[in-house]
């Protein structure tokens, strides 16, 4: 597939209209503001990180055929289940995909709960994202490969599908791709990830934040 590359931040507002020209939509999506993660892998989300994902929704209530994926992951189930009542966009389920799963960029699931145990997380994403490489991780550049692959030609339910996945999956995409500058400290945030515009042989990859005004910054393993 052909991919065209642009560094024009989107705003969700900016779909629905960009939606009509195109044959298919694909939005890859950070999960909102979750409980910590000293209790285990798979918090839930805080009320306000609830709150925000109905507002960012209702951001995106003009977009029409939508469904609905996410992370097997509690808090990324729930952020898609917020997108969906807070802009009425449809009413089917939400699909699980493990391609989105916080753990995929690891050469082995329990590599990630390893170096949370650790405490050395920020160390191990941090040289990751810096170098493309890092002990117990797929490469960069194979894990934005594949998941672009997964995103293009998995055959998704309805014309526009909203996934709902993790921060280093959403920079493992678009960082390789020059799409945006992630820096340590101005990280994709919550609720901010990919945009993939699709038609026939052609992919327009975008970053997209629910408002590109006031993009809310953040900071990597937050």
């Amino acid at each position: 597939m052909k991919l065209a590359v642009h560094t024009e931040i989107l705003s969700f507002n900016d779909m629905p209209h960009l939606a009509e020209q195109f044959d298919r939509t694909v939005l890859l999506l950070r999960h909102s503001m979750r409980e910590t993660l000293n209790h285990g892998l798979d918090p839930g989300l805080t009320a306000e990180g609830r709150n925000y994902a109905l507002q960012c929704g209702k951001l995106l209530s003009g977009l029409a055929d939508v469904s609905f994926g996410a992370s097997p992951r509690k808090r990324t189930i729930e952020t898609a289940q917020a997108l969906q009542q807070g802009g009425k966009l449809g009413n089917s389920g939400i699909a699980v995909h493990t391609e989105i799963q916080d753990t995929a960029l690891f050469t082995r699931p329990e590599n990630l709960e390893i170096a949370i145990k650790s405490g050395k997380v920020p160390e191990i994403l941090k040289e990751y994202f810096t170098t493309g490489k890092a002990p117990g991780t797929i490469g960069l550049a194979d894990s934005s490969a594949k998941l672009l692959n997964f995103l293009t030609q998995t055959k998704f339910k309805t014309r526009n599908t909203i996934l709902l996945s993790h921060d280093i999956i959403c920079a493992a995409l678009l960082l390789p791709q020059k799409v945006y500058p992630f820096k340590l400290d101005d990280w994709c945030g919550y609720i901010q990830g990919a945009a993939l515009l699709i038609s026939g042989d052609s992919c327009h990859l975008y970053y997209i934040v629910p408002s590109a005004e006031n993009r809310q910054k953040s900071a990597l393993f937050v």
